[in-house]
């Protein structure tokens, strides 16, 4: 069974406005809403004086109509009483200005009147619908870190920032050796002579920067542990989620699911984007624990709160491929957002699958189908997980140290791991994503772009995979620093030098428009001939072999990239960031063969295997149909229909076939 709901609001409805939302839900084949994340001042509306009554109500109601519900704890907001009474507790930003209630996402998760508000209302709510026939599960507070909240730079923090350097570090003098604080006069004699790295006129130490990325991000996890520690305790019978951001950088995703059952995510994809990017996030999600629910996807033309912009309207088949696009990379649940428009707040424009009137029109009508096709294939579906022979190492202290130095103008990390995502979609194979204490012996290739921060643990790990079989790429500016964010002293790319088989002579970034061509070495080279630009690296191969060059000026014959044999597999080392048809060609000369060959672009191929067997999804992200080949004829799930080897994918179209 596949999960399918929406986010509904019972506090902004009086009850003659919802009297029609339950039967409109149960004719849309919804079958869960999520609700509560910001009812706080409704839980609580004076301290210590709890109401849950006006919510019973609407748990019961929808459970005797088959949906269930999963609750929300309301930390993301507290009540204007306990502002008034706490000010402390509100955030500061690197400048040292408040962060202002009346939105949300305002207060410092290390605030200690904040922490204790937060567990009382969590522990009081958990007690209370523990038993409540119809609440199957939880998702704690609500997209940690929205607008920039990740980093707060108070007096708590502060505090806290110096008790997790003790921890990590035990005595200034290894702080001072880690972050290499001889620079600049920054040497601390004693704790509280380490400041947070605010606002100051010239950049901040990078190893300053990153620790305190890295103690932010860990402030999230310990503030998310502590609710599911408590709901787990008294709620053992129900589920816990939280619902992440897909790619969003400043929060360690990983240490941040460990303490979920199962991570969900808001997807909220544009008509105009590449429509590969949402596959992208729920890969990013789906990697952590092997399951994902998406907690809010787009329904209707979404309205941001600062500008007060109407954002555009999805058209027609879009909500529907969005939401089949997440069932095929591995999505167990689907809750739209939200159900209603609401008529006052801040969101007045964030549209829902229902207009300010309630009136149900076309995207109701496209909601209401694609629960009908849920319904009917979920429990074929149910329990059905992506597998895939690749993963890429997409790392936050990599996100960090590169977001504080990007090297080149205009390179983001996580764009470049989009690139080589997106190349391995061409392919037809799944993707995932794993970080440096991540198991990786199940894949046969492991692409490691941009790893700057490498010490010789790491290494070892990537050199006995390549050993056993695998195959290793690494991309420009791998290696060159230490996980302390300080450059190593020895040749790049540093620890991973002897796997790679080479050593790095010369690195050119290129900030003004420059660019060099490449073409390759040797007739069964991977690389094809493309031009570079932003950075590139010349390579001094001694184990390697080069199997692309520079093709002219100063830099004419000199190798660009290399291959090293290591054991049963091989080591790619790549002196540039290749692109576009380049990058394409170079994955799917290394990646292993997919049973469905020739994918036109725009369409998306994934698979889900279980115990009822192996499902194969194609669909169609282009303005027009397309035609691929199968390897034979399959029964489609969706029509019943057996069609194929050639099959015809209808502009949006979704073919689901058992293989």
């Amino acid at each position: 069974m596949i999960q399918y709901g929406a986010c509904y609001y019972p506090e902004h409805w009086t009850p003659e406005q919802a009297k029609n939302h339950i039967p409109l839900m149960k004719r849309a084949n919804i079958n869960v809403v999520r609700m509560g994340e910001f009812a706080w001042s409704r839980f609580e509306p004076e301290q210590g004086r709890y109401r849950f009554d006006w919510m019973d109500e609407v748990i019961q109601s929808l459970h005797k109509e088959g949906i269930s519900t999963v609750l929300c704890t309301p930390t993301c907001i507290p009540p204007q009483w306990a502002v008034v009474k706490h000010p402390g507790m509100l955030q500061r930003d690197a400048h040292g200005r408040v962060r202002n209630p009346g939105a949300r996402c305002h207060c410092c998760k290390n605030a200690p009147e904040y922490q204790l508000l937060s567990e009382r209302i969590v522990d009081q709510m958990a007690r209370h619908y523990a038993e409540m026939p119809g609440v199957i599960g939880w998702q704690t507070d609500n997209e940690f870190g929205c607008h920039n909240t990740t980093r707060c730079y108070c007096d708590h923090c502060q505090a806290a920032f110096r008790d997790w350097l003790l921890e990590k570090y035990k005595d200034t003098d290894t702080v001072n050796q880690a972050w290499g604080t001889a620079f600049w006069s920054f040497e601390f004699q004693q704790w509280n002579e380490i400041p947070l790295p605010r606002a100051m006129p010239a950049g901040n130490n990078p190893s300053h920067w990153l620790d305190f990325a890295r103690f932010s991000s860990d402030t999230q996890v310990k503030f998310q542990q502590a609710q599911y520690d408590l709901l787990k305790g008294l709620c053992p019978k129900h589920f816990v989620t939280h619902n992440f951001m897909g790619r969003f950088p400043e929060i360690d995703y990983y240490k941040l699911a460990q303490f979920t059952d199962f991570p969900s995510w808001d997807n909220y994809p544009e008509g105009c984007d590449d429509p590969f990017l949402p596959a992208y996030q729920h890969e990013i999600t789906r990697s952590f624990t092997g399951s994902f629910w998406v907690m809010e996807q787009k329904s209707g033309p979404t309205g941001d709160s600062q500008s007060g912009l109407l954002g555009e309207q999805p058209e027609p088949g879009e909500i529907r491929r969005w939401t089949w696009q997440a069932v095929a990379n591995g999505a167990d649940g689907v809750c739209y957002f939200r159900w209603r428009a609401c008529l006052s707040g801040a969101e007045q424009y964030w549209h829902g699958i229902l207009d300010h009137d309630g009136a149900p029109r076309r995207r109701y009508a496209e909601v209401a189908k694609t629960g009908e096709e849920l319904a009917r294939l979920g429990k074929v579906i149910a329990g059905s997980k992506v597998e895939t022979p690749v993963a890429i190492l997409r790392g936050y202290p990599m996100l960090w140290s590169i977001e504080r130095q990007p090297g080149a103008a205009g390179f983001h990390y996580d764009d470049h791991c989009y690139e080589i995502y997106r190349a391995v979609k061409r392919t037809a194979h799944g993707c995932d994503f794993v970080n440096i204490d991540s198991g990786i012996d199940k894949y046969k290739v492991l692409f490691a772009p941009c790893l700057c921060l490498a010490d010789k643990k790491l290494a070892d790990k990537l050199d006995a995979f390549a050993q056993a079989g695998g195959t290793v790429v690494f991309t420009p500016q791998s290696g060159a620093r230490t996980p302390s964010n300080t450059m190593w002293a020895h040749p790049r790319p540093g620890a991973l030098a002897a796997m790679a088989g080479l050593t790095v002579d010369e690195v050119r970034p290129y900030h003004h428009g420059q660019t060099e061509n490449v073409e390759p070495v040797g007739s069964d080279s991977p690389v094809s001939s493309a031009t570079v630009e932003k950075w590139v690296e010349v390579l001094a191969c001694r184990d390697a072999q080069p199997v692309a060059q520079y093709a002219e000026g100063r830099l004419k014959e000199k190798c660009a990239a290399a291959r090293n044999s290591r054991g049963k597999g091989a080591v790619y080392y790549l002196g540039v960031y290749l692109q576009g048809e380049a990058l394409a060609a170079f994955v799917a000369a290394i990646a292993p063969e997919f049973p469905v060959p020739g994918i036109p672009e725009g369409v998306e191929v994934t698979r889900r295997s279980g115990k009822q067997g192996s499902f194969l999804f194609v669909i169609n992200h282009g303005n027009q149909s397309q035609t691929l080949t199968l390897p034979s004829a399959f029964e489609e799930l969706i029509t019943g229909e057996k069609i194929g080897p050639e099959v015809k994918v209808a502009r949006n179209g979704i073919l689901v076939f058992k293989t």
